[in-house]
């Protein structure tokens, strides 16, 4: 016998009540998905507020990937390594390489990373990550260039050298720095005499390519009477702080006696006797102080400040390599008038 079912029993209202509760499982996953999205987001916003405050402590995996955040992360990246967070510029970088497959889209990211190592001073991971580069695009000027900035701060002469021939190869002027590598490599072989150095700075002066300033400095620093009588008049102003540091006991007063112009910056500092015909040396801010002195103000002096050519950042010491971005010869000396103050020695030697 049949079983008889209810009188009410519907089987359109049974599949109703099913699409409803389908339905509605569905919206409660959209609102639950939005709301863990929303919150993800919410994370991310604040973490990256966080990164502005000492206190930081960054867990830059706890962020889902997504491929909008290359840029932004790029640039905070970057911005951390200006402002010496290395860590944290490293854990970003790591974070985005890891997370992207293509090695075209990681090339710039492995850049900024293999530079970040450099300035925080890792330098070999420095080198793994420029070598890794260049072992898929052998022709980045600007890695070849930073993987030589590597291998010179590790002393490693010979390989910073090589690192020349391929940017010779792609046209790029290496002169310059190739007279740098010479110049670091001479005056770090602890093999030569001090008098065989000096022997070859002074030829070295006679080649525009190496530095006058970074000659003169050594040869001041090596032996007092040849750097006295190396002084070209011509290119004073490139060695003017190099020359008011310099200890009384240092100085060679027939050969500025001899000289206008070092007579003038001598008078300046306050070295030789107050004479109201002193030649004007055409160095504003010396002449400036002469007549101050003739007019009996002795509380003057001369300061100092060093820019980069190149990137044209500003630093209160003097430099080889910018600081910055590493150009050699690059820097700018800028003089100006302050109040004086007691000296204890040359400090640039």
């Amino acid at each position: 016998m049949d079983k008889i079912l209810p009188a009410y029993y519907d089987p359109l209202f049974s599949i109703f009540i099913i699409v409803v509760m389908i339905l509605l499982v569905a919206i409660v996953s959209n609102v639950m998905g939005n709301f863990k999205e929303g919150k993800q987001r919410k994370s991310l916003k604040s973490f990256l507020g966080k990164l502005s405050s000492d206190e930081c402590s960054l867990n830059i995996n706890k962020i889902p990937f997504e491929p909008a955040l290359i840029n932004p992360l790029s640039l905070l990246a970057n911005t951390l390594t200006l402002q010496g967070e290395y860590q944290k510029s490293i854990n970003i970088y790591l974070y985005l390489i890891e997370n992207i497959s293509s090695f075209q889209d990681k090339e710039h990211l492995l850049e900024g990373l293999g530079k970040t190592y450099l300035k925080a001073g890792f330098l070999k991971r420095s080198e793994s990550v420029f070598l890794e580069i260049l072992h898929k695009h052998a022709r980045n000027k600007e890695v070849l260039f930073y993987l030589e900035v590597v291998y010179e701060l590790l002393h490693d002469y010979d390989k910073a050298t090589q690192t020349l021939k391929p940017l010779q190869m792609m046209g790029m002027k290496s002169e310059k720095l190739e007279a740098h590598l010479q110049l670091v490599s001479l005056l770090k072989n602890e093999a030569l005499s001090k008098e065989k150095k000096v022997e070859t700075l002074e030829n070295y002066l006679h080649n525009e390519s190496y530095s006058y300033r970074r000659i003169m400095q050594e040869l001041f620093r090596l032996d007092i009477e040849v750097a006295w009588h190396s002084i070209d008049e011509k290119k004073i102003l490139t060695i003017l702080d190099i020359l008011w540091f310099l200890p009384t006991s240092n100085l060679n007063f027939d050969i500025i006696a001899s000289s206008k112009m070092l007579s003038s910056i001598y008078f300046a500092k306050g070295v030789l006797p107050q004479n109201k015909h002193v030649s004007k040396s055409g160095i504003f801010t010396v002449d400036t102080i002469v007549a101050a002195r003739n007019g009996h103000s002795l509380e003057v002096d001369l300061s100092f400040s060093y820019g980069c050519s190149r990137c044209k950042q500003q630093f209160p010491i003097t430099f080889i390599r910018c600081p910055n971005c590493y150009a050699i010869d690059s820097i700018q000396i800028k003089e100006s008038i302050a109040k004086k103050q007691s000296q204890t020695g040359y400090s640039l030697l």
